[in-house]
């Protein structure tokens, strides 16, 4: 009787969620995986992915350019030249594209553009923007959202502004700032991880956006038109990374120092690059377990919740992090050792491409 009882109680309490309407899963939902293809060779460290096509994607490298790449691992067509032939860059960061556009930034000083409409076209003409900070950024139409500092704004700081809008068919110089440090003027937060990628920005479907810091807490909602509508705490979405308490010493050592920044990066819960799914933002998350490797977990914003799947792959480099984009359904996602910054360390240039889904309900 005594056995019955304690199979009965666990039976009971299960029955009563499913009268309430929760569910408790068995098993954690996790991403599918449809596809997994290596990178074609390149000379550096893969460093952003976006569709270009339904069975292609563009490729960001380091140094070598921009590419498309099919679905078979086979590289197509340049879209942006590499370094030395382009010039003016150093590296390459980011990369955004629209139906109109196609944008890279260097990271810093420099972020370039041209009309996707060129691509069947002999002659690429790119435009050019003086900037202070590019930590990330998205095109949707003409639209530019940045994450970091405008060119007036750099080196100073002056009003603390870390994300912008703007449109490349003014050439940036309409950009206007939606989000500021929460240490006001200098952006004292932002500069202590100057160095590091910890945040991201993402166009949603409907032109409302998300900007997530990375160097301070906190998750935000806009409208389209740049009104705050939003927002979630860092611990609800599973991020703990926030530069405001960093001192000089620490903050110097980390930027120094690969090993201390690897270190430092591996401790934390840190967003890796956000998804325009339809069911809501979704944030990948990395995370490092006891045994060195790194995971990731798509965190979903849906409609009152916050729904966690997991990704069906491990980094086999402690400096692995993952990006990645949305189309029709299907999500594509770069797999590469860019987790320390350009200057810093030296990574292996292998990467993947992975293509998922979010499961069937």
């Amino acid at each position: 009787m005594e056995r019955l009882k304690r199979f009965a109680a666990p039976c009971l309490i299960v029955a009563l969620l499913g009268c309430l309407g929760i569910h408790a899963e068995s098993h954690p939902k996790v991403l599918r995986l449809l596809q997994r293809l290596p990178l074609p060779p390149a000379g550096s460290i893969a460093t952003d992915v976006r569709w270009a096509s339904d069975d292609s994607v563009f490729i960001a490298w380091d140094r070598d350019g921009v590419a498309e790449v099919g679905l078979d691992g086979i590289r197509r067509r340049t879209a942006v030249p590499d370094v030395k032939t382009f010039g003016r860059f150093d590296h390459y960061h980011r990369l955004a594209v629209s139906p109109r556009f196609l944008a890279v930034s260097a990271g810093s000083w420099y972020l370039a553009w041209r009309p996707r409409k060129s691509e069947t076209e002999g002659r690429i003409i790119f435009q050019r923007a003086g900037i202070g900070l590019a930590k990330d950024m998205d095109l949707q139409g003409d639209r530019l959202l940045l994450l970091g500092t405008s060119g007036t704004e750099h080196p100073t700081f002056s009003t603390g502004a870390v994300a912008w809008l703007g449109t490349l068919t003014a050439g940036l110089d309409d950009l206007k700032p939606v989000l500021y440090d929460d240490g006001g003027p200098g952006a004292p937060h932002l500069s202590r991880c100057i160095f590091g990628d910890l945040g991201a920005v993402r166009f949603l479907g409907d032109g409302s956006f998300v900007i997530v810091p990375g160097f301070q807490k906190g998750v935000y909602l806009f409208a389209a038109n740049g009104q705050r509508i939003r927002s979630w705490t860092s611990e609800e979405v599973g991020l703990n990374t926030d530069c405001s308490g960093l001192s000089d010493e620490e903050e110097a050592k980390l930027r120094m120092d690969p090993a201390t920044w690897q270190r430092w990066l591996s401790a934390h819960h840190v967003l890796d690059d956000i998804l325009p799914l339809s069911e809501g933002p979704g944030l990948l998350v990395r995370s490092v377990g006891r045994d060195g490797l790194a995971r990731w977990e798509l965190k979903v914003l849906a409609a009152g919740r916050v729904k966690t799947y997991t990704v069906p792959v491990v980094g086999t480099r402690p400096f692995d992090r993952l990006h990645g984009d949305v189309r029709n359904g299907r999500i594509v996602l770069l797999l590469s050792g860019s987790g320390f910054p350009v200057s810093m360390g030296k990574a292996d240039n292998q990467g993947e491409i992975l293509l998922t889904e979010l499961p069937s309900l």
